[in-house]
C-alpha cells in the first residue's frame, strides 16, 4: 500500500463526510441547471457519492487485511519459538532425567553435567538470539581466595575476558550476586556498569548475569553478553534466569 493510499485509508472518515457533502451540493446545483452543465454537475455528484460510500468499505477491507497479516506474522513467530524451545530444551529435560538416575560419584555424572552445561549455554544464545550474543558459565571456586573461573562458553567466537576474584571491585559485585541470589542486568554498559568494570577492556556493551545456585549450594554464574548497546531486555534476563535455575538443578548432585 502506497503512502497516499495509506493516508487516505487512515483519514477515510473526514474524506467520506466531505464527499457526501460535496455530492449533496453538486446534486442541488445540478437540479437548477440544464444542458452540458447539468450533466457535468451530475457526474461530479455521482463521483462524490461513490467516494463517500466506497471509501469506508475499502478502509474496512484494508483493516481486515492488515489484521490478517498481523495474525499470520504472530502465528509464524509463535511456531518458530516453539521449534527453538523444543530444539534446545527437550535435550536438557532428557539430560536432567539422566542426571537424576546417574550414580553420584560416577564418571557418567560428570559427563552428563558437562553436556547439560553446554546445552544451557546454547539455549541462552538461541532463545535470546541477538546477533553476536555469547553465553558464558563461570564456576565458583572456594579456598583462601574465592574466584569464578570460566569453564564454558557458546556463541560469539571469543572466550570470556572478565575475571571475578573476591577482594576486587568487580569480583565483590559478582559474589554479592551469587551470595544473595540476585540477577545483574546492564542493558548499556557505557551508561551503567558494575563497579570495577573498564569498558575499554571488553567488547561487551550489554550484559546479563544470573547466579546458578540452589537453596544450599553455589555453583557459579551464567552470563549473556552482546557487542551492541540495548540488545538485551528484561524478558531476556528472565529467560536466562530460568536457564540458570535449570542448570543448577542439573549440577545439584
Amino acid at each position: 500500500m502506497s503512502r497516499l493510499s495509506s493516508g487516505v485509508v487512515q483519514h477515510y472518515r473526514p474524506i467520506a463526510i466531505c464527499s457526501a457533502v460535496g455530492a449533496f451540493a453538486l446534486g442541488s446545483a445540478a437540479s437548477q441547471t440544464t444542458g452540458w452543465l447539468f450533466w457535468t454537475l451530475l457526474g461530479g455528484a455521482a463521483a462524490f457519492t461513490a467516494i463517500s460510500v466506497g471509501l469506508p468499505m475499502y478502509a474496512e477491507r484494508a483493516a481486515s487485511v492488515r489484521a490478517s497479516d498481523a495474525r499470520q506474522i504472530a502465528e509464524r513467530a509463535t511456531q518458530q519459538m516453539r521449534i527453538v524451545v523444543g530444539r534446545v530444551l527437550t535435550p536438557l529435560a532428557y539430560l536432567l532425567g539422566e542426571i537424576s538416575d546417574a550414580r553420584p560419584r560416577g564418571g557418567d555424572l560428570d559427563q552428563l553435567q558437562g553436556q547439560a552445561r553446554q546445552i544451557v549455554l546454547a539455549a541462552a544464545c538461541e532463545l535470546v538470539a541477538p546477533a553476536g550474543a555469547r553465553a558464558c558459565y563461570f564456576r565458583a571456586v572456594g579456598g583462601r581466595s574465592r574466584r569464578l573461573e570460566l569453564v564454558g562458553y557458546y556463541g560469539r567466537a571469543e572466550p570470556g575476558t572478565v575475571e571475578f576474584v573476591a577482594g576486587t571491585p568487580l569480583g565483590d559485585v559478582a559474589f554479592r550476586l551469587l551470595d544473595t541470589d540476585t540477577d545483574g542486568f546492564y542493558p548499556d554498559l557505557t551508561v551503567q556498569a558494575p563497579p570495577g568494570w573498564i569498558t575499554g577492556d571488553h567488547k561487551h556493551r550489554s550484559l546479563i548475569v544470573v547466579p546458578v545456585v540452589t537453596a544450599r549450594r553455589q555453583f557459579g554464574l551464567l552470563t549473556v553478553d552482546t557487542e551492541e548497546c540495548g540488545a538485551l531486555h528484561d524478558q531476556d534476563r528472565e529467560l536466562v534466569r530460568l536457564l540458570g535455575e535449570l542448570l543448577a538443578a542439573g549440577l545439584n548432585r
